[in-house]
């Protein structure tokens, strides 16, 4: 896990955008999300201009983030 504070993820939603993933806000929740065709039949499917998966990363007590260490590539 990547524990991150707010300015560590405003910088991951930066680095993170392209035309088939994107990251955004969902009120103090991280939503990462990438395009997917079938995510409409997926309990984590989402809508945004096409249908994709999407993940939440959710803030903890100590307000930080623990992003999964598969991207932790997007901070190199």
């Amino acid at each position: 896990m990547l524990n991150l504070t707010m300015q560590g993820v405003e910088v991951f939603i930066k680095r993170f955008q392209n035309k088939n993933q994107e990251s955004f806000w969902d009120n103090y929740d991280l939503i990462i999300w990438k395009n997917n065709p079938n995510a409409y039949t997926d309990k984590n499917g989402m809508f945004r201009n096409s249908w994709g998966i999407s993940e939440k990363v959710i803030v903890n007590d100590q307000g930080v983030w623990e992003l999964p260490k598969k991207y932790v590539k997007y901070f190199k």
